[in-house]
């Protein structure tokens, strides 16, 4: 087991910690009406597609021949809900018409960072503060403060709860009210990057603990401190700054990766593991290698490593998938019915003169039995993806919407119209057909006990600023400001707020 310094604990930015969970303090009635807006909303919701992570969904995506329906000027973290496609990019948050990629609003730099997550009402980023916008009109509504100087990462939902990591503790947000109603900070840090959520629980791993949390008050269900492996340095794989690594759960299994190589290695390697969401017991891990948990489909599970993108059966985690192209990167991939679809960058020294795949760079549709090539689409730059109504949005430096050629995706723009975003970029709408089927390329073969009780802030003095405010970007830049409340303030400082938008709307459509 890795042996490290113990970073400080029962201070966080400011923040006086105690012991025990704690909850908000605010009674809130949770009524069918009030969950049913709390809850994620259908569609590509969050990071992976839903608060698991999991990048899978059944419907699948666009079929050869395929075609860029329209190009966004912006490249960011995206999630789809109901036509409408919410891109984070430099600092702020963009909504997009889905059918043809126009701007219907967007905020002014809040910091904004990751992926947005979407509920009926409203959008939630992380960033500099965890932000909460309307969905109508990307009014920013309220930005707790979690006391943490560097990025806040993507947020997941549930159960009316926001949840995210910020300088090694998880905090449980109330959707309702911005009241922290738990959170859970361990001894040793947790890695600031995306929690899963599934089966009730929520996962989160730090250096060399894996924990399931009850999503209802943050208790400890299970901790796993051995991660795979026989190497003195193995550990549970950290963020870094080739791709991200996080927790993917499904409602039994949750997937989490570790590294099992010594820290000077160049390419490390490690392993992908199932665990019962349930138990904890370990189920399955695949070979050694790829070290990133990915999608967890029915009979598969698939991974990345530095290189490589692999599939494992859940039963034995035997080697079932891989690319028939050799990749020296992927950055992202997601698995609909019958292809998988990853971001990717070829590995040229593997071929030949002339006979490297085209394009180089972009997105590729792998057949989910034989890792054959059905499309590639050239993104000039390795694309994060999400998949929803039949589209793949693949966001690198700008943001494309791919789909199948008979698809029209709703009422597009005609062939050279153009829509211009507020900074007065121009968001193409032509139908300029980028993919090139049948792409293919020869591939070579490279290679608990219980947790401690959660330490956070108390009611009092939890520093969790929430301020509400007009910030939507505008041609004449003029936005009413609107008073602060202060989280801890709790239910009548919330209610002002709301009554004092009331009014406010009201005045407005007078």
């Amino acid at each position: 087991m890795v042996e490290h310094d113990r970073r400080r604990v029962l201070t966080y930015s400011g923040l006086a910690l105690v012991g025990g969970v704690l909850p908000s303090g605010v009674a809130t009635a949770d009524t069918d009406e009030a969950s049913s807006l709390l809850e994620e909303a259908n569609g590509w919701s969050s990071l992976g597609g839903g608060p698991g992570n999991n990048a899978v969904v059944p419907a699948g995506g666009p079929a050869s021949p395929v075609t860029v329906a329209w190009e966004y000027d912006h490249g960011g973290p995206v999630a789809v809900v109901d036509d409408t496609v919410y891109l984070t990019g430099d600092g702020a948050v963009h909504a997009l018409d889905a059918a043809d990629g126009t701007l219907e609003w967007k905020t002014k730099p809040i910091g904004a960072t990751g992926t947005p997550a979407v509920t009926a009402d409203h959008v939630y980023v992380g960033g500099e503060r965890l932000s909460r916008i309307d969905r109508t009109d990307g009014t920013i509504c309220c930005q707790t403060d979690l006391g943490y100087d560097e990025a806040i990462p993507s947020p997941a939902i549930a159960d009316g709860l926001v949840f995210a990591v910020a300088d090694g503790v998880l905090y449980a947000v109330d959707a309702r009210d911005n009241e922290v109603r738990w959170h859970f900070g361990p001894e040793e840090p947790l890695y600031e990057q995306p929690v899963a959520v599934a089966d009730g629980a929520v996962f989160a791993v730090s250096e060399s603990q894996a924990f399931a949390l009850e999503l209802e008050d943050g208790t400890v269900r299970w901790t796993d401190d051995e991660p795979v492996g026989d190497d003195e340095y193995s550990h549970f794989t950290s963020p870094n700054f080739r791709q991200v690594s996080y927790p993917v759960a499904s409602e039994d299994v949750v997937a989490v990766g570790n590294i099992d190589s010594e820290p000077a290695a160049v390419w490390p390697s490690g392993y992908a593991t199932l665990y019962d969401t349930e138990t904890g017991e370990k189920r399955v891990s695949g070979d050694r290698g790829p070290y990133t948990p990915g999608a967890i489909a029915d009979d598969r599970f698939y991974a990345r490593d530095s290189h490589n993108l692999r599939g494992y059966g859940r039963d034995a985690g035997e080697r079932e998938w891989e690319t028939a192209v050799s990749t020296y990167h992927v950055s992202s991939a997601a698995v609909g019915d019958g292809t998988v679809y990853a971001g990717l960058t070829i590995s040229g020294d593997s071929y030949s003169s002339g006979e490297t795949p085209e394009p180089e760079v972009g997105v590729y549709a792998f057949d989910d039995e034989t890792g054959e090539t059905e499309w590639a689409v050239d993104t000039e730059g390795e694309p994060e993806l999400a998949l929803a109504g039949g589209t793949l949005y693949a966001s690198a430096d700008t943001l494309v919407a791919v789909r199948s050629e008979d698809d029209d995706g709703g009422e597009e723009p005609a062939d050279g119209e153009s829509s211009e975003d507020d900074d007065g970029d121009d968001t193409t709408g032509e139908g300029d057909e980028r993919g090139s089927d049948d792409t293919t390329g020869e591939g070579d073969e490279r290679d608990g006990d219980a947790g401690n009780e959660s330490d956070g802030p108390g009611d009092d003095d939890a520093g969790l600023n929430s301020n509400a405010e007009s910030n939507v970007e505008s041609d004449d830049d003029e936005s009413e400001g609107m008073p602060g409340f202060t989280a801890g303030a709790g239910i009548v400082g919330s209610a002002a707020t709301l009554e004092w938008l009331r009014r406010r709307n009201d005045d407005e459509a007078e």
